[in-house]
């Protein structure tokens, strides 16, 4: 029987809800992604995209906000957070003035990145990458909707990935949307924790654990968190866990080390470099 010898903690985080996280680092800052968590129009009990009985109050803390896109089930609790925290926004420079805008951030709590850059934050390091959405069928006049019409239409087009660095060494992916070459980079980069969007749809349900499984099979890390998965685990959680169990399958199958966790959303977790006695 295993049991631990010595450790050391990098950070702890939690899944809150759709690809919203919250990241503590080794020296307290913490960056929440993509908030959206407080949807009461979008949940039904048993049903839906958004948590019941979690609101901005539950937040920890946000010293930084990441925003990959700008969708609302990316962004629609960003006002509450901002208007609690006063974060640093972090987001594509092609949407910051529009979101410095409709949510009156100041102007220098906005902070606009690029693909392919490095940024240096208190607790933390950001290499930027290109992201694109999955396929939609929608244009540029089906996509506005509401008081944030411009924002929505512009999540289609402009998604940022990254790859987050510790002090302690650790690299953490966080990948949205569609692959976009990432799984090449990652045989370089080689991530400890890969936290990634499925494959599609939550309305498909074809080798979803397959395709899944193909992807972090070729990506040279070590854990995956599914994330965006939250109509799944409030619909369908059987189906849900019979994906991870079937993608851990897999990976055993092909003698390959990495494996998935399934996170109980809002729980929080640690991760760590263990030693174990065997």
């Amino acid at each position: 029987m295993e049991s631990k010898f010595v450790s050391t903690r990098a950070m702890r985080f939690r899944w809150i809800n759709a690809q919203c996280f919250e990241f503590v680092m080794s020296n307290g800052k913490t960056l929440l992604t993509d908030p959206y968590f407080d949807d009461p129009e979008r949940f039904q009990p048993g049903r839906g995209m958004s948590l019941m009985n979690f609101n901005v109050g539950d937040i920890e803390a946000a010293d930084y906000v990441f925003v990959n896109h700008t969708h609302g089930d990316h962004i629609k609790n960003l006002q509450d957070v901002c208007d609690r925290f006063h974060p640093i926004v972090i987001c594509h420079s092609a949407v910051a003035m529009e979101l410095a805008r409709t949510h009156d951030i100041p102007l220098t709590s906005i902070y606009p990145v690029d693909f392919n850059g490095r940024y240096y934050f208190d607790g933390f390091m950001l290499d930027t990458y290109h992201g694109t959405h999955h396929a939609s069928p929608f244009g540029y006049s089906a996509s506005k909707m509401g008081s944030d019409d411009e924002l929505n239409a512009m999540g289609s087009i402009f998604n940022v990935n990254f790859i987050l660095h510790t002090p302690e060494g650790m690299r953490v992916a966080f990948i949205g949307g569609n692959d976009d070459g990432m799984t090449e980079r990652f045989r370089e980069i080689r991530p400890n924790l890969l936290i990634r969007n499925k494959m599609g749809s939550s309305r498909d349900f074809e080798r979803v654990a397959e395709r899944f499984a193909e992807i972090f099979a070729r990506s040279n890390t070590q854990l995956l968190i599914p994330m965006h998965c939250e109509t799944w685990a409030n619909e369908r959680p059987e189906f849900l866990n019979q994906v991870i169990a079937d993608m851990n399958a897999i990976m055993e199958e092909k003698h390959l080390i990495g494996r998935v966790a399934l996170l109980e959303r809002t729980r929080w977790y640690g991760l760590d470099l263990t030693i174990t006695e065997l």
